[in-house]
């Protein structure tokens, strides 16, 4: 029986908290923000989407939960339908939706004074001001950086990257509106400045009038120092002040930078407020970003996150089909599915095999066969690669991740912010390379295998526990086959 003393915005604000409890939390801002209840009609209820974008994915992938959870409350109805609404609904969040909202910029104080911060020596005294500024008019040439290639039409989707893509393609249509900022991140080759250029791309075909940059942080971080160092700050500040969309890869070298994440973090700050479009990358989430100051934490946070993961095998083969047509080149199936099976670490040593065979046998003027092509790629191939994986290897990688010297882990120092990754480094000798108690506690500073028994079983418990520590080692792990 219908509930008639609910009326739909309680039942929607209903649905929403039932909504959040089972599915993740990038999902959930990113399809349900900006819905409501429209009418409930003749058994159909049917339900107001901010766009098109969201339409066919709440219409595709969460009909039957959302009809589930509805059902609950009005048993009668059995249809499910979405409609585009042209102006965001006036009351259509839950109190957990407002909490995913970014932090209000006075809410959120510094961990370090200005006067500590201009004693940095890795740049000059001399800083920006700190106040926000209207964009001044620029009339000057401009330069994107986009790169016309990459494009959404040849960005293969598939269950790895589709959020992302959606996310990046529902900001192109309106940048600034929906998740500002945009936070897309992923492993080393997995398509992320693909997506991000392809975003920029189709912003700048959709808003010809926009200033759009597309930048490296390595890149911004030396601008920034030449345009300090020559007396050219106000007018840096400015150029990007003066933009409609940022687009920064690479984000995480921000980490261990306090001066560049000072003088960053302004520039965010500006435009966020003035409502442009802000579109960020790195190879892992904002949380395990080691260094960053939590202010800008807390605003990458703020926003949509989205990973991208690895291909599996046929999203793989789906592209390498793709570049072999781009390429107006063939290889037989056998070929194909070869290398599909066995570049699995990501797109970019893909499509680098494919290249080093397209120019080979061009230049051969002959039909490849699978015999040569396993000649040819026997250096790419990494069906063996962590067979190779050595002790070094882990613990160089565990101390890049939490930005730590090695000889900071395996020695006796009990530091807060050494003993988490001295663990993991336990752990993943013992998991990864099968070393035996006593060689781990040798290899580790000479300790007693009890030591590594301890640590070992204490981050294996850990791991059903903590889904911070679980995101951790799995991207650790990735790296580890990156190497």
């Amino acid at each position: 029986m219908r509930e008639e003393n609910i009326n739909n915005e309680d039942l929607w604000n209903i649905i929403l908290g039932e909504l959040e409890l089972s599915i993740s939390k990038a999902s959930f801002t990113t399809w349900f923000s900006n819905t409501s209840i429209h009418d409930i009609i003749n058994n159909q209820i049917v339900v107001n989407v901010p766009n098109v974008f969201a339409k066919e994915w709440l219409e595709k992938k969460y009909k039957k939960i959302i009809l589930s959870s509805i059902q609950k409350y009005y048993p009668e109805i059995t249809s499910f339908l979405c409609q585009i609404n042209q102006a965001p609904p006036k009351i259509n969040q839950t109190k957990n939706i407002d909490s995913l909202k970014p932090i209000p910029p006075q809410t959120i104080t510094t961990s370090q004074t200005q006067e500590q911060l201009t004693q940095q020596k890795s740049f000059p005294q001399e800083s920006f001001q700190r106040q926000l500024i209207t964009p001044p008019k620029q009339n000057d040439s401009f330069i994107s950086n986009l790169n016309t290639k990459y494009a959404f039409d040849n960005f293969i989707v598939s269950s790895n990257n589709e959020l992302a893509n959606a996310a990046c393609q529902s900001i192109s249509n309106e940048p600034g509106k929906n998740y500002n900022p945009l936070f897309v991140y992923g492993g080393v080759g997995l398509g992320k400045t693909h997506l991000l250029q392809a975003t920029g791309n189709k912003i700048q075909e959709v808003h010809p009038h926009f200033k759009i940059r597309y930048s490296s942080m390595e890149r911004f971080t030396n601008e920034l120092v030449d345009a300090i160092q020559n007396n050219r700050a106000k007018e840096f500040k400015n150029q990007y002040i003066a933009l409609d969309v940022l687009i920064l890869d690479d984000i995480q070298f921000l980490s261990g930078k306090e001066k560049t994440q000072e003088e960053f973090f302004h520039v965010f700050e500006s435009l966020y407020q003035l409502g442009k479009q802000v579109i960020l990358s790195s190879d892992r989430p904002p949380k395990s970003i080691s260094t960053l100051e939590d202010r800008l934490r807390s605003r990458f946070e703020g926003g949509m996150i989205v990973d991208v993961e690895k291909p599996d095998f046929e999203t793989r083969l789906a592209i390498i089909d793709q570049k072999l047509h781009e390429k107006n080149f063939s290889l037989n199936k056998e070929i194909s599915e070869y290398l599909a099976k066995n570049i699995y670490h990501n797109i970019r040593e893909l499509e680098g095999a494919l290249n080093k065979i397209i120019v080979t046998f061009q230049f051969q003027n002959k039909d490849p066969e699978l015999e040569d092509v396993i000649t040819l790629t026997k250096d790419i191939i990494s069906v063996n690669h962590q067979k190779d994986l050595s002790p070094n290897k882990i613990l160089e990688i565990i101390a890049d991740y939490f930005n730590l010297k090695t000889e900071e882990i395996t020695n006796k120092c009990r530091k807060k912010n050494i003993v988490k990754p001295r663990q993991i480094a336990f752990y993943l000798l013992r998991s990864e390379v099968d070393m035996s108690y006593p060689e781990i506690g040798k290899f580790m500073g000479g300790r007693d295998h009890s030591t590594a028994i301890y640590a070992y079983k204490k981050i294996k418990r850990e791991l059903s526990l903590s889904d911070d520590l679980t995101n951790q080692i799995k991207f650790i792990k990735e790296k580890l086959v990156d190497y």
